[in-house]
């Protein structure tokens, strides 16, 4: 049975905030002493003063701060003075949509990274409040903004390497960078101190995959998925699409007709479907055909990954990695495999088409945005509509390129030679 919580009667006191242990899930205690105070005390022990205010009709929370009883923490009176602040700023009009106070120490820009990043975008903001809770605030949670260096955040992630947990560490520093990028584009500091930080460098150990596809293996699978008489036509297309365009496969799988238009030939990807912001990607005429064969075949259907027999009418999120492999099954006449190379995953797909971009000499910022790979500081540096359109050439280019791969061109040869077979 869950535990029981409940306030004093008189309202908060530090002795009862001290008191309270981590919930078996997060919980909101009113303050009865000051109308408005809550307390969110989340599962890890963190405590937490918010505000619920109403903002034009909607519902909308301000984090006041993080509690703690040491220097410089967010005691108990200073949470029920910024309360009292806010409400003055309130009832004047001023919005509230940034902090009343900025952040001074790592804790309370964490805590606002968190409120503010993580939880409205995380769909497991668990694994980031973990790394915050156990790797970086013990470490340099009351230290000052203004004191931080790169050498400082490097300790933070050193220190979990030497526990052995080198792979982890990479999340950790990943975490960091995210964090002081936020701070930075807030303007809480004037340039992240994480920027120069690098996994490698720093011992992190690097458990990404790093398969994908040359040449001729381009050739090889494209041909092969020509050839497998069982896929259906939306697992036969959707691998060509996944190859063309870059996207991961949940962002197909999740794709609708109304998102498409076929007049600007652009896919506009909503952010409900996509692992980071919503975006638009450009349309290659050979994806548009693709795209057309496909939707002359889906009857109605308002998913582009259509499928009459699941219940919601739209292809499973298996259903890309199944087809892939049933192509290692697929023989010629004589019993050879069709597809007789290393094994590939559906999101290889993804890595073969940007590690061919930087064959194709396109620029390293134009390819990442073609996956929409947040560029950092250097997205301050280039125009995002001017992005579309050379992403658009990027893209164009590589549909070209695969183009003369699968018709086996002997021009293609010289830009393979590069890698040396790899």
């Amino acid at each position: 049975m869950a535990k029981q919580y409940s306030t004093p009667p008189r309202g908060f006191t530090d002795k009862f905030i001290d008191s309270l242990s981590p919930p078996s899930s997060r919980i909101e205690l009113p303050d009865k002493a000051t109308p408005g105070l809550r307390l969110r005390v989340s599962p890890t022990g963190t405590r937490t003063f918010i505000w619920r205010y109403a903002d034009y009709g909607k519902s909308k929370v301000l984090t006041l701060g993080t509690y703690s009883s040491g220097e410089g923490g967010m005691t108990l009176k200073k949470a029920r003075d910024a309360l009292q602040k806010a409400k003055a700023a309130h009832k004047e009009g001023v919005s509230l949509s940034t902090p009343i106070d900025t952040p001074k120490t790592v804790k309370e820009l964490g805590e606002l990274f968190f409120e503010r990043r993580i939880l409205p975008h995380r769909k497991v903001p668990e694994a980031v409040r973990v790394v915050l809770d156990r790797d970086i605030y013990p470490v340099i949670g009351n230290r000052k903004l203004t004191t931080l260096t790169a050498p400082t955040l490097a300790h933070v992630v050193e220190k979990v390497v030497d526990r052995g947990a080198s792979t982890y560490a990479g999340k950790v520093l990943q975490v960091l960078k995210q964090m002081f990028r936020f701070a930075e584009g807030r303007g809480y500091i004037d340039h992240s101190p994480a920027y120069a930080l690098d996994k490698k460098d720093l011992g992190c150990v690097d458990n990404m995959k790093d398969r994908y596809l040359d040449t001729d293996e381009i050739r090889i699978v494209w041909n092969t998925i020509d050839k497998a008489p069982l896929l259906s036509i939306q697992a036969r297309i959707g691998l060509k699409i996944l190859l063309l365009t870059g996207v991961r496969t949940a962002e197909l799988q999740l794709a609708e007709w109304k998102h498409i238009s076929f007049k600007k030939a652009e896919w506009f990807i909503p952010e409900e479907n996509s692992k980071t912001t919503a975006w638009t990607v450009p349309l290659s005429p050979a994806v548009i055909e693709l795209l057309s064969i496909l939707k002359d075949a889906v009857d109605g259907s308002p998913w582009v990954m259509a499928s009459p027999k699941s219940k919601d009418g739209r292809l499973t999120s298996k259903v890309f990695g199944r087809a892939a492999r049933r192509l290692f099954n697929l023989k010629d006449e004589t019993g050879n495999p069709l597809m007789d190379i290393p094994a590939w995953s559906p999101h290889d797909l993804r890595r073969t088409m940007r590690t061919h971009m930087d064959d194709l000499h396109i620029e390293p910022h134009i390819a990442e945005k073609c996956l929409n790979h947040s560029l950092g500081r250097i997205e301050k540096t280039y125009n995002r509509n001017d992005l579309l359109d050379k992403r658009r050439e990027a893209l164009e280019k590589w549909a070209d390129f695969v183009d003369l791969v699968v018709h086996d061109r002997n021009n293609v040869a010289l830009i393979s030679e590069n890698r040396g077979g790899a």
